[in-house]
């Protein structure tokens, strides 16, 4: 993401990235997780089309319509007002803290009744206010999706898993400087992506729209991210592949799965059992029936109903934490 340039710079952008030098900066240096290579960095935005596994040429809005974007963008403008009424009011509590403070020490006594009443108020104002600070601003996503629409929710929850995994560190990502240079975001940095409005570091070109993010160290450079293998993780679960359509893509998905679980640990021997779990309840002869039917008749297989319950609901751990460590830029 490079707030300011057009969309159809990115080839330009991307060549520069290439010839960019690396900062000499020992500190940055040490943070580096793996060595940073700037060819291997690509836009956030870009990559975060590809962490949906979308055709790289899939424009933003065809994932989060436009006006999801301005509501979220109007959100954090409101919220940055909202902080300077409240940062306005705690100074002007101070001071009639300070007014009733004088009168209270005065030697008139209606003047001391009167400064004790100012104290009380002000005193008050201020603490309200303080706390005021602390409550969120950021629409929850349940606040965005008013009407029902299961591919941007899932869409949005994807990108509160985008952000989150920069945040940690999972998804390196990286401050490219007007000189060219590019360094590694620290770990006060990151914590830009979990504070209120952080998504907008992600989505928004306007860096205008970065200041709304309070108390962070936001940067005023392009971002970009090294993405890797990463896909969001509620795009491939148990779920998803018992509810695929096509019968050649589930086909493909589960020896693409089974390839890559051939592996002595027990991590892929639960995860060939999860998967195995997942092929029962697609067999043909069980096309049409109830899932407690299905559920019945796999348990008199030997197979176990917390499991069946889990994979079938897309929540069992071991399937899902699995997939993590997949290469999964390559699933079918």
């Amino acid at each position: 993401m490079e707030p300011g340039a057009p969309e159809s710079d990115a080839d330009r952008d991307c060549s520069e990235l290439k010839a960019a030098t690396v900062a000499p900066n020992p500190w940055s240096q040490m943070q580096e997780q793996p060595p940073l290579r700037p060819a291997e960095f690509a836009k956030i935005r870009d990559g975060f089309i590809a962490f949906l596994k979308q055709p790289p040429e899939t424009p933003l809005q065809a994932i989060i319509p436009a006006d999801v974007l301005d509501a979220m963008a109007s959100t954090a403008r409101r919220g940055r007002k909202r902080r300077w009424w409240l940062d306005f009011v705690r100074l002007a509590s101070v001071l009639i803290v300070g007014i009733g403070i004088v009168l209270i020490i005065a030697p008139d006594p209606i003047k001391t009744g009167f400064g004790l009443g100012l104290l009380l108020g002000g005193g008050t104002a201020f603490i309200l206010a303080h706390f005021r600070t602390k409550v969120r601003d950021e629409l929850d996503i349940d606040e965005i999706v008013t009407q029902p629409d299961e591919a941007l929710e899932r869409n949005l929850r994807a990108l509160d898993d985008f952000r989150n995994l920069i945040a940690s560190g999972d998804i390196p990502c990286a401050e490219r400087r007007p000189d060219g240079t590019v360094k590694p975001l620290g770990k006060n940095a990151l914590r830009a992506f979990l504070a209120d409005h952080g998504a907008l570091l992600i989505l928004s070109r306007e860096q205008d729209l970065w200041r709304c993010i309070p108390h962070r160290p936001v940067p005023m450079s392009a971002l970009w991210i090294k993405l890797g293998s990463r896909v969001a993780p509620m795009l491939v679960t148990s779920r998803t592949l018992l509810d695929t359509a096509d019968q050649d893509i589930f086909d493909r998905r589960i020896a693409w799965l089974l390839s890559h679980s051939d592996q002595p640990s027990a991590q892929a021997h639960a995860f060939r059992e999860a998967l195995q779990i997942v092929i029962a309840l697609r067999r043909p002869d069980l096309d049409g029936m109830t899932f407690e039917r299905k559920k019945e008749i796999l348990r008199g297989e030997g197979k176990g109903v917390s499991r069946i319950e889990k994979i079938h609901a897309g929540i069992y751990p071991p399937f899902n934490d699995f997939l993590r460590n997949l290469p999964m830029r390559e699933f079918p």
